[in-house]
């Protein structure tokens, strides 16, 4: 009997320390914000006879680097590219199709377009994303290892003797 009420004595200080923990320990969760507010810039880019440079790789170069790319990136299925400057001056879009077309842009973006760095989602990012798992879900799989583990244990050592 001195064995059962160790087990759910340990038992219990282990739930009471899990459920002491921080609320959200999401290290390795993923999450979007829709970008509605933020300026953007949309370039469209085609061959010659009108059709859209589809999946072509695209290398977007800032006004204060014009050797390392700010963004690598692919054109969509339509030849259509989006990206968000966060800097005023001229940008260079660059994209190829690996096959030897190639086209540049250049857009001007002004001090009223840039966007900076801080914004603010209507949602917080760990809300919005379905990548991983729910925080609940993850809590009650996790009490549920610990206490089929420990279940183990005890049957295992109770079988022993």
């Amino acid at each position: 009997m001195k064995e059962v009420i160790l087990f759910f004595g340990g038992l219990a200080l282990m739930l009471i320390t899990a459920l002491g923990m921080p609320a959200q320990v999401d290290a390795h969760g993923t999450g979007h914000r829709v970008l509605n507010g933020e300026h953007l810039v949309a370039l469209e880019f085609y061959y010659s006879d009108q059709t859209p440079m589809r999946y072509a790789e695209a290398l977007v170069f800032s006004p204060n680097d014009a050797e390392v790319e700010h963004q690598y990136a692919r054109t969509d299925q339509h030849g259509k590219f989006v990206f968000c400057p966060d800097a005023t001056g001229q940008w260079v879009v660059k994209v190829s199709d690996g096959m030897g077309h190639a086209e540049q842009a250049t857009v001007m973006v002004k001090p009223e377009k840039a966007s900076g760095s801080t914004t603010v989602p209507s949602v917080p990012a760990s809300f919005t994303g379905q990548g991983s798992m729910a925080t609940g879900i993850k809590a009650v799989a996790g009490l549920s290892l610990i206490l089929n583990a420990c279940f183990v244990f005890y049957f295992v050592k109770r079988r022993t003797k």
